[in-house]
C-alpha cells in the first residue's frame, strides 16, 4: 500500500506489521486458526483501511471483492491480532511522569446515538453520545498514554480518578514535588498547572490573563496528539459496530499509533 493516507502506515511499517501477524496467524492451532478467503497480507491492509476511515462492512467488501460477511470474520479475527503484535510499541502515562512533565487532555469516541444507553454516554459539552478517553502526550506532542474509557457523561475530573490516573498523577506529584502537570480547567483540582477560572463580577487581572496564556502554549501540543490519534476515523467520525467491542477497538487503535510513531 503506497499511501500513508490510506492504510495510516508507511510501506515499511505496513510490510512488518503483516509479517508479525503472519507469524502469530501461522503459529496458531489449526482449530484456533481463520482460513482466509484472501491473502493474509491483503486482509491485513483492508483491517487497516477500514478502522482508518471507518469504512462499513458493506462498503469494505465491495472494495475488496469479498463478501460482507467475510469482512465481518476477518475484522474479528485479525483485530486482537493488531494489538497483541503492536503492543511493544506502547508507552505509558508512567513514563511521562518520570520525566517530570506531561500534558493531558480529555475526547470522545462518538459512539452513534443508542437508545440503549440512554444518558449514560451523552457528553453533555460535545452534544452527543460518546466513550471518554483522558490522552497523556509529551511536552512536545508525541502521544504518551491513553486511557481505558469510561461513559461519555463523566467530568474529565471524574473520568481522570475513574481509570487510576489521579492517583498515578497524585504518587508521581508525592515523589517529585516539581512534577508539571498541565490541563485545562476541568483539571484544576488535581493541578495548579490549569487555566485560572473568571469568578462572577470580577474582572480577570492583567497576570490571570498572562498565566492562562501561557498554560494555553504549554498545552497545546496534547490536542496536537489527539488530532493524530482521531486520524483513525473509527475513533473520531462515530463507531457503528457492537458497543460491547468498542473498548478493545480503542485499545488496538492506540497500540496501532504508537506502532506508526516508533517504527
Amino acid at each position: 500500500m503506497p499511501y500513508h493516507s490510506t492504510s495510516g502506515l508507511s510501506p515499511a511499517q505496513t510490510a512488518e506489521l503483516i509479517n508479525r501477524v503472519h507469524q502469530v496467524h501461522a503459529a496458531r492451532p489449526d482449530e484456533q486458526r481463520y482460513d482466509f478467503e484472501m491473502p493474509v497480507d491483503q486482509a491485513v491492509v483492508m483491517v487497516l483501511v477500514m478502522v482508518r476511515h471507518n469504512l462499513a462492512q458493506q462498503v469494505t467488501a465491495d472494495l475488496f471483492g469479498v463478501s460482507q460477511s467475510t469482512v465481518s470474520r476477518i475484522f474479528r479475527y485479525l483485530l486482537p491480532i493488531l494489538g497483541m503484535v503492536t503492543m511493544m510499541d506502547r508507552t505509558r502515562l508512567a513514563d511521562a511522569l518520570a520525566s517530570g512533565v506531561v500534558l493531558i487532555d480529555g475526547t470522545p469516541v462518538p459512539t452513534g446515538n443508542r437508545t440503549t444507553t440512554g444518558k449514560d454516554n451523552f457528553n453533555g459539552k460535545h452534544r452527543k453520545q460518546a466513550l471518554n478517553v483522558q490522552v497523556a502526550a509529551w511536552p512536545d506532542g508525541t502521544l504518551a498514554d491513553v486511557s481505558d474509557p469510561v461513559p461519555g457523561r463523566r467530568h474529565d475530573s471524574v473520568a481522570l480518578d475513574l481509570v487510576g490516573w489521579g492517583y498515578q498523577i497524585r504518587a508521581a506529584t508525592d515523589y517529585n514535588p516539581h512534577l508539571a502537570f498541565f490541563g485545562d480547567s476541568a483539571y484544576s483540582r488535581h493541578t495548579d498547572w490549569a487555566p485560572l477560572q473568571k469568578l462572577k463580577d470580577v474582572e480577570r487581572t492583567p497576570q490571570d490573563i498572562a498565566f492562562n496564556r501561557a498554560i494555553a502554549s504549554f498545552r497545546a501540543p496534547v490536542e496536537r496528539a489527539i488530532g493524530l490519534l482521531k486520524q483513525w476515523k473509527i475513533l473520531a467520525t462515530g463507531y457503528r459496530g457492537r458497543l460491547t467491542e468498542l473498548p478493545t477497538i480503542i485499545h488496538v487503535i492506540v497500540n496501532l499509533e504508537f506502532y506508526r510513531l516508533a517504527s
